[in-house]
């Protein structure tokens, strides 16, 4: 007879509920997040354990732990959990939910990626996050200037912007905030290049990833960006299951003789959908494919907003083929497919001299203040 194991995650503990169909009981307990705590309920599980948690930090991890001793290890979906949730909200309840739920075979679940696609996921929301915090600091320089009366034009680069004269001109202490912020705004391009350079590489390592690139519009981050997204394109079955992963499929209404189609429901990937709005945008200036002529087309029905929503929905689901297929989009431009494939190969000579700096950091302290202070490269210890 299969046991059933919902586990609740913490920062510090783990709630365990057991339960047991063939008696309707539940037997709660509680170890403490440490390996020390995961070693001791490892042991109380064997062959015959099913074990189901919610999607957390570091759920991908603990399904790796626990997948060679049990018998099966699911995920579930926390959206969808919440939507069939009673709307009491605690360790035990939550536990019980997931246990009970696996044993009837109605768990919501998610798909488990391999580690390359992990990888890639956690670059590029590390550098999602990295660009919300340079937008923050320019937003901080221009509150600055709005002060003085100054409105730099949208997309000017303020390092060339902020002159001596005008840094001048501000108070102490508003010039000691500009300087900091500009300070912090370079060392954030900085490492956002490092990021660049590391996504950049992963790409080159997966042929399928490559692929993409032929497609106008689409550069190696947002190649990258639609690849760990989709991961296995196999696992979906229909475009409809696409557009739906992404939250570009349209929201519906329907009761009675009421039949209402909105916006799209954005209940996928906001990070997938920023970067293919982006890309569509470029696609409906420079495609001449049936892709550029879907848009042209929407463009006249429904007005340029909602065609570059539709020819980004339409883009993604020409990608998932791609993935499928291995075939390269039949329509691209060569210059240009050249021209994404030296700047990829140029993200990648920046990721080799950034291991550069991290083998000369390592190896030699004193070569690294000197780094750091300014004084000229150091040589790569052999």
């Amino acid at each position: 007879m299969p046991r059933y194991w919902g586990l609740d995650l913490h920062a510090r503990y783990v709630h365990v509920c057991e339960w047991r169909p063939e008696e309707q009981k539940e037997k709660h307990s509680r170890f403490p997040n440490t390996p020390e705590g995961w070693a001791r309920f490892l042991q109380t599980l064997g062959p015959d354990c099913r074990v189901a948690l919610e999607v957390t930090g570091n759920a991908f991890e603990v399904h790796d732990w626990l997948s060679p001793h049990v018998e099966q290890v699911l995920l579930a979906n926390p959206v969808e959990l919440r939507r069939l949730g009673s709307g009491r909200h605690t360790d035990r309840v939550d536990a019980a939910r997931l246990a009970k739920m696996l044993a009837m075979g109605t768990l919501p679940t998610v798909w488990v990626p391999p580690q390359p696609v992990r990888e890639l996921r956690r670059l590029l929301r590390y550098r999602e996050r990295l660009l919300n915090v340079a937008t923050r600091l320019r937003n901080q320089i221009r509150a600055v200037l709005r002060r003085y009366g100054e409105r730099p034009p949208r997309g000017v680069d303020l390092d060339t912007f902020l002159t001596p004269d005008r840094l001048g001109s501000f108070v102490a202490s508003d010039r000691v905030i500009v300087l900091s912020a500009l300070r912090q705004l370079q060392c954030t391009r900085e490492e956002c290049a490092a990021v660049d350079a590391e996504i950049a590489e992963h790409l080159a390592q997966t042929p399928e990833g490559q692929v993409l690139l032929t497609i106008t519009g689409v550069g190696p981050i947002t190649a990258a960006a639609i690849w760990a997204a989709l991961g296995d394109p196999r696992r979906f079955h229909t475009p409809k299951q696409v557009a739906r992963y992404a939250g570009l499929d349209p929201s519906v209404h329907q009761s009675g003789e009421t039949y209402f189609h909105g916006k799209i429901s954005k209940n996928g990937n906001p990070l997938l959908r920023t970067y293919l709005i982006e890309a569509a945008h470029i696609l409906a200036r420079f495609d001449v494919g049936p892709l550029g002529q879907f848009y042209h087309r929407k463009c006249r029905q429904l007005g340029h907003k909602r065609a570059v929503v539709a020819l980004a929905r339409k883009l993604l689901i020409v990608a998932w083929r791609m993935l499928l297929t291995g075939e390269p989009y039949r329509h691209q431009r060569p210059k240009t497919v050249q021209n994404k494939r030296y700047q990829l190969r140029s993200l990648r000579s920046q990721q080799r001299n950034w291991e550069d700096v991290m083998r000369t950091l390592l190896g030699d302290p004193e070569a690294g203040l000197r780094l750091r202070q300014g004084k000229g490269q150091t040589p790569v210890p052999a």
